[in-house]
């Protein structure tokens, strides 16, 4: 599996709620710096990645809001999951 392929399948695991920790999303950012440096996939991603904190309200980014933006990144790149 590509590293392009991985980051959307990672997306989906968001997505449909099998993991939305703060680890697997911390995985996800790590994932995206080591694979995928200087794409349009991690600068799509980055801001969300790094202020993902569901708990702490205004300036992260809540569970709703990372739902979002990873629903948006999987129908920009290709992916196959429903927003």
């Amino acid at each position: 599996m590509s590293p392009e392929e991985e980051i959307l399948k990672m997306a989906g695991t968001f997505i449909s709620g099998e993991d939305r920790s703060m680890a697997f999303v911390g995985q996800m950012e790590d994932f995206a710096l080591e694979y995928l440096p200087d794409s349009e996939m991690l600068e799509f991603l980055a801001e969300g990645l790094s202020l993902y904190r569901p708990w702490a309200g205004s300036p992260y980014w809540s569970e709703s809001e990372m739902r979002q933006l990873l629903c948006d990144f999987t129908q920009e790149f290709g992916g196959h999951q429903d927003s």
